[in-house]
């Protein structure tokens, strides 16, 4: 379970690029390639800043327009399923 103190970072292996509404996600090692939607995007570029998981989803609430129980739940789980698929992971807590 992801903690709001954690901070987590794209793993090594990992690129990304932004492809108008939605974005693309290239896992080298393994050749798999992950298409996400533009605020699946805009978590992976808000975690280039570093920013812990509760100032990531402090930035989306301030971005998006959505109760904070439905934004937490949603992103928690999206945030372990990266975790889960090697396209982010853990640096500090």
């Amino acid at each position: 379970m992801i903690e709001a103190n954690v901070i987590l970072k794209r793993c090594a292996d990992t690129r990304y690029r932004n492809i108008g509404d939605e974005g693309v996600v290239v896992r080298q090692t393994v050749g798999e390639v992950l298409v996400l939607n533009e605020i699946g995007i805009r978590v992976l570029e808000l975690l280039e800043a570093a920013v812990s998981v509760s100032g990531l989803l402090d930035a989306l609430d301030a971005e998006y327009d959505i109760d904070r129980v439905t934004l937490e739940r949603d992103v928690l789980a999206y945030l372990q399923e990266l975790v889960d698929a090697g396209v982010i992971e853990q640096v500090a807590a």
